[in-house]
């Protein structure tokens, strides 16, 4: 048997990482059906000028990208239920996790408290799952 196969696989901190990964899960699925309506039905803007209001505008008018950061939203949150696929739901999430902190941090300050949790958490659970990605790193 190669040393593959006769490795195991374990979640480290499963006792953590089984309700954050629920929880992230929850939170993908419901925010990524918010998004897609309002890629449909077009995003509420603050009435206040703000580069916030414009980069939100921006996007309102193309109808085009909203939609579609809520529809991966979804399909992540989706996966993420099924142990199976953690790991790719993870991976699928993470463009959109740290493109999320960046916006909150350069844009959207007011949305810090969400932004900030949805990375780290994104992360952690990458770190919990590592060892279904060290394959990556190996020679």
């Amino acid at each position: 048997m190669s040393e593959l196969s006769t490795r195991t696989k374990h979640v480290r901190y499963p006792k953590l990482a089984t309700p954050a990964r629920f929880l992230f899960a929850l939170f993908l699925v419901a925010t990524g059906l918010m998004t897609m309506m309002f890629g449909v039905q077009g995003y509420p803007l603050p009435e206040e000028p703000s580069a916030f209001r414009d980069f939100m505008k921006a996007l309102d008018d193309t109808g085009y990208i909203i939609f579609w950061v809520g529809l991966v939203k979804f399909v992540a949150g989706s996966l993420l239920f099924v142990r199976r696929t953690t790991p790719l739901a993870l991976l699928i999430a993470l463009p959109y996790t740290a493109n999320i902190l960046l916006y909150c941090i350069f844009i959207a300050n007011q949305y810090l408290l969400l932004g900030i949790p949805d990375f780290l958490c994104n992360v952690f659970l990458i770190y919990a799952w590592f060892d279904w990605y060290k394959g990556c790193f190996e020679d």
